[in-house]
């Protein structure tokens, strides 16, 4: 599911995890300042046992002006803005309510919602291409900082999700002007319920256990005479469906694993390690349908500095799935959280989501990033960077490595760009880019380019 955002924040972002590497945030909302009126003195410190991994903080003199002791709700509320050159421009509306006490850092829980739009030319008119509604929640120091939760619940309609077909070398080709749907030959609607829940739970030092639970009800839409209508009516070799998942689906999933996490920040990390492996179960009821699978999904991350601003970040992705997966996790990747990979903004930039499916999948990232410039305005610290980019990846149709759906040769897929980081505070970043990439053609005949308006780095 994509959720391609940022909040225009209307009030300075929240105390974050980018102000104590060991501590874990993965909420995307950013929120307001919760610093005490002008003037008002800091509560005394309450008698708190403050955890290695640094969950608990009592305010000290001349340090964090946040107070995290004294009980209190904070309610924010923020327009949004973001989209891509798949879904086009959105927007949309946030609220997030957090509450602060006991000293628990960066805040006790944080509740976040979201609603939005996204707005397209379509084949006849402007459309609107996606709608999403979302709620979820963040309980950052149970058990002493030892555990975190974060459930959520959603509900995500695109109408012009990509499927160009299976393996490396699916064609992108203009479908014949006869065909009477032309315009959304290589398209169909994707309409998900998703609830969810994932748990962290701290081993030793930078070492985490991970989990994830997941109820989806999928209801795909197929438009007629598209491509994905006619490999729902073909079939294989041996009889069975060409691909699957092309029906209403209910798919509850399992995921376990293990996180390493040494990074100096999470918002921006200028140093450090951040890697994740782990497997997924997931069936598909009704249990006619066949639908059934295992995933096994490692990811990479390392961040150098290269003295002054600079910083070198490489990530390598490497997932492979087993079973009948239905097509729409075909182009998916991630043990815990799955990404639209390889095309799409968490993938290979450039490269259309969905225009490359496949159960094996391996993708590379390079960035050279920067953080350069500060400022201040209307009381509110801001930052702007920057960062150049090739990312190059490819799927594989089956493990026997040769099928003549992913074509001969190297067959790599790849984009090339830059964009600019703009930071709000600690915690709110935007995110603006451009790739280059042959592909692109896919979406945009005129122009291979891909444009994307996200919130964070890409990892």
């Amino acid at each position: 599911m994509r959720l391609g955002f940022l909040a225009v924040i209307v009030c300075a972002a929240r105390a974050s995890a980018a102000d104590d590497p060991d501590t874990a945030t993965h909420a995307w909302a950013p929120a307001s300042s919760s610093a005490p009126p002008a003037g008002a003195p800091l509560p005394a410190p309450i008698p708190t046992s403050r955890t290695r991994h640094g969950f608990f903080h009592s305010p000290e003199p001349g340090g964090d002006p946040v107070d995290y002791v004294t009980p209190r709700f904070e309610p924010a509320g923020f327009p949004l803005i973001g989209g891509d050159s798949d879904i086009g421009f959105q927007f949309g509306v946030v609220g997030t309510l957090s509450h602060f006490a006991n000293g628990v850092r960066p805040y006790d829980w944080n509740m976040d919602f979201l609603l939005s739009a996204s707005v397209k030319q379509g084949p006849a008119a402007l459309e609107i291409a996606q709608q999403t509604y979302l709620w979820q929640f963040d309980l950052p120091a149970l058990e002493g900082g030892e555990l975190r939760l974060n459930p959520e619940a959603s509900y995500n309609q695109t109408i012009n999700y990509g499927y160009f077909g299976l393996g490396n070398a699916s064609s992108g080709a203009p479908p014949p002007a006869s065909n009477p749907n032309h315009g959304r030959f290589y398209q169909w609607i994707d309409s998900v319920v998703q609830a969810r829940s994932s748990a962290r739970l701290h081993l030793r030092g930078p070492l985490w256990a991970e989990f994830a639970a997941q109820y989806l009800f999928v209801g795909p839409g197929l438009y007629a005479g598209s491509a994905l209508a006619r490999d729902a009516a073909a079939r294989a070799g041996d009889g069975s469906p060409l691909v699957y998942g092309t029906r209403p689906l209910s798919l509850p999933s399992l995921a376990a694993g293990f996180s390493y996490d040494s990074r100096d920040g999470e918002i921006f990390a200028h140093s450090g390690m951040f890697h994740e492996v782990g497997v997924r179960l997931e069936e598909g009821i009704p249990f006619g349908d066949d639908v059934r699978y295992a995933e096994f999904g490692a990811i990479v991350r390392g961040f150098v500095p290269l003295g002054g601003p600079l910083v070198l970040a490489g990530r390598l992705v490497a997932n492979a799935q087993v079973g009948h997966v239905p097509f729409f996790d075909l182009f998916q990747a991630g043990p815990f959280d799955q990404k639209e990979m390889p095309g799409g903004s968490a993938g290979i930039r450039g490269v259309p989501v969905g225009r490359y499916l496949g159960p094996i999948k391996a993708i590379g990232n390079l960035e050279l990033r920067a953080m350069l410039v500060e400022f201040t305005l209307l009381r509110q610290n801001f930052t702007l960077g920057n960062d150049v980019f090739f990312d190059a990846g490819r799927v594989w149709s089956d493990y026997s490595f040769r099928s003549p759906l992913d074509g001969r040769g190297l067959g790599l897929k790849y984009g090339v760009g830059g964009g600019v980081y703009f930071l709000w505070g600690e915690a709110a970043m935007l995110r603006i880019e451009a790739a280059y990439s042959p592909d692109a053609v896919s979406e945009n005949p005129s122009l291979p380019v891909g444009i994307y308006v996200n919130d964070n780095t890409m990892f």
